[in-house]
């Protein structure tokens, strides 16, 4: 905030009187000083002076002398000679020396006075000194009129001074009216400037100019106004706030969504200048994450080379980078996705991938205690994998070794775990296959019954559900073939019926279900031929008779379930085609009937619809074959008067006709008639 300018407030002396003031001065001084003398040159007595008027004068320094030097002022005038008439003594020539002195002196005094009256008259009044104006005496116009001269400059700084210079003049001052006139219009320009100092980004100056114009306008809408000032700095600030912490996050998206919302506030510093620099840095930022985008993927991949090459990719990203925290994040997951891979590998008996893992994690990772302890649980591992129960029983004591409290605990129990079961299941396993040499359908079931109690992860899991598998496919067939050797027996007796049902005791899942269903099908076929056969046989005799309807109808009873229904349906398809086709050459001769050129084409082209393969087919060619002949007849005939029009009915010959050459050709030797042939010229109309 400017500070207020300073008046004086002691009395300031007026600077000393120049120029027109000046003269002024001077010639009046001249004037009195000249009016002196003259009194003391008429005082001097008469009896001094002497009588003859050629006697020398007795005073050499008096007036006289001086008036014959020249006024600076008015300029000396030589006196012609002049012949005297002879005088007494009385009148000595000395009488005339006063008389010039007086004429002189009057044209000097009445100069002087015009001159010094014209400099008064013509001299400009002082304008006000406003810096070094004292406010306590100086008027309110003198005030008013310095502060307009500060707020015609239009700064702040000026406004604010024509402010101060007139906030105190006194309520019922004549000039109140146009004080306050001014006064409303330069706090409406502060504002507008306090505003613009707000959307130029310096909040602290904006408010503090706010205010100090508290005193001149509603407090309550200054307030209001500061407050919505603080509202959207406040809010501008936490969505950058925001956008850096997704950048931070490596949520690029949301962290430019986030930037894009300052661009929506009322504020050019935060719509503009910040939301640049806050977009530059993103998209800095961004570009070194790019770097990051192929590690990830190869994170995302899994297996051990991917791992290591983004590592090492994360690694080489420097601190000061906006990627850094986005690159320490990838280098931590990759740590557990190493450490979790070994492990899993020692859960699946593989001790050997695990140490090449182990072998291969980079020092700089600082895994020690965690390669420490999969080397010791990759050697019981080792053990492990031999299979037997006391390999695996000493597996577990070089597990346990891993105490609580080390990085891998957890995993060393859960391998224990793992190979506690495994001797579980194994002694299991074993019993069941005891169980099932037996052979006997009980054996069988107490096997798989057995067999089931081993869990899912359970190394002997997969073993133990083949064996499940072949067992209950023995199970199912000493079950389930009697009733097929039942069926098959029914269907010997000529009962297919019967057998068919016996055999669909047998439910789908069983081992003997597919058997069944194959004789199923044999023993329906046998069925369906034998019923449907004779149906079909009589639907070809009425179709052989042209009664296609009823041998459709016939044939349609042939269901989808008989051997027979492909058969009959390729029938049916070829009676609707008989049918169509005897429709069409039923139109066809119904428009031929006619006997146009329109006529005969349309019944064409309803014969051409009629398929090669159908029994009207020959019937449909030589029906072309005629209307063709018409066609071609009255074109030839339409020649004779229109050769345009014959060209026309030729065009409608079809292609599948014989005759269709012979007519191209006429068309060919019509058109050369015509392109030969003058254009007629118009009539002539005679002159009136």
């Amino acid at each position: 905030m400017p500070p207020k300018p300073h008046y004086s407030k002691a009395p300031h002396p007026h600077p000393a009187a120049e120029g027109l003031g000046a003269g002024i001065h001077s010639v009046g001084s001249s004037r009195s000083r000249a009016v002196s003398a003259r009194g003391q040159r008429s005082a001097v007595p008469n009896s001094n002076r002497p009588n003859s008027k050629f006697a020398p004068s007795s005073q050499p320094g008096s007036a006289t002398q001086s008036v014959r030097t020249p006024s600076p002022a008015v300029p000396a005038v030589t006196r012609p000679a002049v012949t005297h008439p002879p005088v007494t003594p009385a009148d000595s020539p000395q009488r005339g020396l006063p008389w010039q002195w007086l004429a002189a002196g009057i044209v000097v005094i009445s100069g002087v006075l015009g001159f010094g009256s014209a400099a008064v008259l013509l001299k400009l009044p002082t304008l006000p000194n406003c810096p070094q104006m004292f406010l306590p005496t100086a008027s309110a116009s003198v005030r008013l009129y310095c502060a307009q001269l500060a707020a015609n400059k239009g700064t702040q700084a000026d406004l604010l001074e024509a402010v101060h210079l007139i906030e105190g003049l006194p309520q019922d001052h004549p000039l109140r009216p146009e004080i306050d006139r001014y006064l409303s219009d330069w706090v409406e320009q502060l504002l507008t400037l306090a505003d613009e100092t707000f959307q130029a980004g310096e909040l602290d100056e904006a408010i503090d100019l706010a205010q100090e114009l508290e005193l001149y306008i509603e407090s309550a809408l200054i307030r209001q106004r500061i407050t919505d000032w603080q509202a959207l700095w406040e809010k501008a600030e936490a969505i950058e706030t925001e956008a850096r912490a997704k950048m931070k996050d490596g949520a690029w998206g949301e962290a430019f969504r986030a930037a894009g919302e300052l661009t929506q506030l009322d504020n050019r510093y935060w719509a503009t200048t910040r939301y640049d620099e806050l977009y530059g840095a993103l998209t800095a930022a961004r570009e070194e994450s790019k770097k990051l985008d192929d590690a990830f993927a190869k994170l995302n991949q899994g297996g051990l080379e991917n791992l290591l090459s983004a590592i090492d990719a994360a690694e080489q990203v420097p601190v000061e980078s906006p990627a850094h925290n986005e690159a320490q994040t990838l280098i931590a997951e990759a740590k557990q996705k190493l450490i979790a891979l070994a492990v899993r590998s020692l859960k699946g008996d593989d001790w050997q991938t695990a140490m090449q893992i182990v072998n291969r994690i980079p020092t700089g990772l600082k895994l020690q205690d965690e390669i420490d302890d999969l080397t010791l649980l990759a050697d019981a591992a080792s053990i492990a994998s031999f299979g037997t129960q006391i390999n695996l029983e000493d597996a577990i004591l070089e597990a346990q070794r891993v105490e609580p409290g080390r990085p891998l605990y957890n995993q060393a129990q859960a391998l224990i775990q793992h190979w506690q079961a495994t001797i579980s299941a194994s002694l299991k396993l074993d019993a069941a296959i005891e169980l099932a040499r037996e052979g006997t359908m009980q054996a069988l079931a107490a096997a798989i019954a057995e067999a089931r109690s081993i869990s899912a992860g359970n190394p002997r899991h997969g073993e133990a559900q083949r064996r499940i598998r072949d067992w209950q496919a023995e199970l199912e067939r000493r079950q389930d073939q009697p009733i097929l050797d039942r069926a098959e027996s029914l269907a010997l007796s000529g009962n297919l019926n019967g057998a068919i049902a016996e055999a669909k005791k047998i439910s789908q899942g069983r081992a003997l279900h597919s058997p069944a269903q194959q004789r199923i099908q044999d023993w329906q076929r046998q069925l369906a031929t034998g019923r449907d056969r004779p149906l079909l046989q009589r639907a070809n005799n009425l179709a052989n008779q042209g009664r296609y309807d009823e041998a459709i109808e016939l044939a349609r009873q042939i269901g989808s379930g008989s051997p027979l229904h492909g058969e009959a349906q390729t029938q049916i398809s070829n009676w609707q085609a008989q049918v169509a086709a005897q429709g069409l050459m039923a139109q066809a001769e119904q428009q031929a009937r006619t006997g146009t050129p329109e006529a005969l084409s349309a019944a064409i082209q309803s014969a051409l619809q009629v398929g090669s393969n159908s029994p009207q087919a020959g019937r449909a060619r030589e029906s072309i074959n005629t209307w063709s002949s018409q066609l071609l007849r009255m074109a030839q005939i339409q020649a004779r008067s229109d050769i345009n029009g014959a060209i026309r009915i030729a065009r409608l010959i079809p292609s599948a006709s014989n005759v269709y050459s012979t007519a191209q050709t006429q068309i060919e030797t019509w058109e050369r008639l015509l392109a030969s042939s003058p254009e007629p010229q118009p009539e002539a109309v005679p002159e009136q």
